[in-house]
């Protein structure tokens, strides 16, 4: 089955001006269970469930691959 995975933002808990992107796209389910952090939804990848590891995460491939 196809899911839709997006890129997100995670803040950093003593200056919420500063912000980390993770290496990975994950599920909106499991962005929404962390705490302070942001969905880029412009960011997205259409993958088949079956790639995603068990947390509902795919890794970000580098543009040269």
């Amino acid at each position: 089955m196809k899911m839709t995975v997006y890129r997100y933002k995670v803040y950093d808990r003593q200056h919420d001006d500063l912000a980390h992107i993770p290496s990975h796209y994950a599920t909106r389910e499991y962005i929404e269970e962390l705490e302070r952090t942001t969905v880029i939804e412009y960011d997205s990848l259409e993958v088949d469930e079956s790639d995603l590891d068990s947390h509902g995460r795919i890794a970000v491939r580098d543009e040269g691959q």
